[in-house]
């Protein structure tokens, strides 16, 4: 049985996210939502129409905090990367 694999992707800035939903490597759907509890509700929604979601986004000081705290308060695992790193491995990808 093939299983697959829901990556959620989450660029955090100071008055939104931009999502980006991976299904075993193809996007499948990309949205902005806004940084409150609107936004992260409707985050919520789709996270929870998925088995397991991996969720990453960056590390950025007081605008990821809201995520953080949100995704903390529901149980949520995720993947907070820091900004350096994730940039050296974006560029590490560029060049395979």
């Amino acid at each position: 049985m093939d299983l697959l694999k829901t990556v959620f992707g989450i660029d955090v800035s100071s008055r939104k996210s931009n999502v980006c939903i991976m299904v075993n490597g193809q996007k499948v759907n990309d949205y902005a939502i806004s940084n409150d509890m609107v936004g992260f509700n409707q985050l919520l929604g789709d996270l929870k129409q998925v088995t397991k979601p991996q969720i990453i986004f960056e590390a950025t000081g007081v605008y990821s905090r809201r995520l953080q705290a949100f995704l903390d308060m529901h149980e949520l695992r995720y993947v907070m990367m820091n900004p350096l790193e994730a940039k050296r491995k974006t560029k590490d990808d560029l060049h395979q």
